[in-house]
């Protein structure tokens, strides 16, 4: 019989705000949203889906669980902070499978937000019948991904062509089909997982957690000072960094250059600016650190296809 976890296998944080025959749903107190819908599917292995939109650094809450995990993320990144103090990121569409000797000690949102799934095989707790189910088709469940050196290191790849579909049904599937519809896809996804070789990976880019922690605080100056102009320079005297290296792991975090994000960020924030609120566009350009207006108009047309004007009728 398949059991639903306690609350301390979430971590901290966790509150049950729904059980539901196929699936649990799991809120977690934090500044936004943080929500996992947990299928249980066999004894000892359960599908995750994961819905954050939060700037929390969640802790995890069991970290010597004898587990091999196999996350996707479809919408966002997420950073992984090692337990010794190494920080790395996974992207949007990567794939990552890790087992017990790397199981992260905590996990965030750089953007603010996540969405994606995460299969759990808690080694300790699968039956042998579960076992017995998956030998019919040739797959060792305790030992998915023997051959990708997990006692080592993350395994970390784009995630395979034969793999999206997959992926992209699991997502769309959720909230609406039933457990057996996830056993059927959970058995193909593990089918596929175990043709990944060692030679389908690239190494993921570790840094100091100090390291990123320089790059947080830089961009949290940048933007509590969005109408003025702060140079990159002047922040990196006080820190021990320089601007290369500044700019390389900023990158990695954030996908853009130190400039191109900020530009992202002050036209997001414009585009709100300017369909919940009747301010001026020249007053909205303003706030941004725009005194030209013109500027401002092609900035926001590059991010968004239209002109602020064109916009705010459109979504009024």
């Amino acid at each position: 019989m398949i059991q639903h976890h306690g609350l301390e296998w979430y971590g901290e944080g966790a509150t049950f705000a729904e059980v539901c025959n196929d699936y649990t749903k799991v809120e977690y107190k934090c500044n936004g949203i943080g929500v996992l819908y947990d299928y249980a599917l066999f004894l000892g292995i359960d599908l995750i889906f994961m819905d954050f939109n939060c700037t929390d650094t969640f802790r995890e809450p069991i970290p010597n669980k004898n587990i091999i995990e196999i996350r996707h993320y479809q919408k966002g990144r997420v950073e992984f902070e090692l337990r010794n103090n190494k920080v790395f990121h996974i992207k949007e569409g990567e794939l990552c499978i890790n087992a017990l000797a790397n199981i992260p000690a905590a996990y965030s949102f750089p953007f603010g937000y996540g969405v994606g799934l995460s299969c759990v095989i808690d080694k300790d707790s699968v039956d042998a019948e579960t076992q017995q189910i998956f030998s019919y088709y040739n797959i060792d469940v305790l030992n998915l991904g023997r051959e990708l050196e997990l006692e080592k290191k993350w395994f970390l790849c784009r995630t395979p062509q034969r793999l999206l579909h997959i992926f992209d049904e699991l997502y769309a599937a959720k909230g609406i089909e039933g457990r057996n519809y996830f056993r059927i896809k959970l058995l193909e996804l593990f089918y596929h997982i175990k043709q990944l070789r060692i030679e389908d990976q690239y190494e993921a880019t570790y840094y100091a957690k100090e390291q990123i922690e320089i790059i947080k605080r830089i961009r949290q100056q940048l933007i509590e000072n969005l109408d003025k102009k702060i140079s990159i320079e002047e922040l990196l005297r006080k820190e021990p960094m320089s601007k290369v290296t500044f700019q390389a792991i900023f990158k990695q975090i954030y996908g853009d250059t130190p400039y191109a994000h900020i530009k992202k960020y002050k036209m997001n924030l414009a585009a709100v600016y300017l369909q919940e609120t009747d301010q001026s566009i020249t007053q909205i350009a303003g706030e941004l650190g725009y005194s030209n207006i013109s500027k401002f108009a092609r900035a926001f047309q590059e991010v968004f296809g239209m002109l602020p004007k064109d916009y705010r009728k459109a979504k009024k």
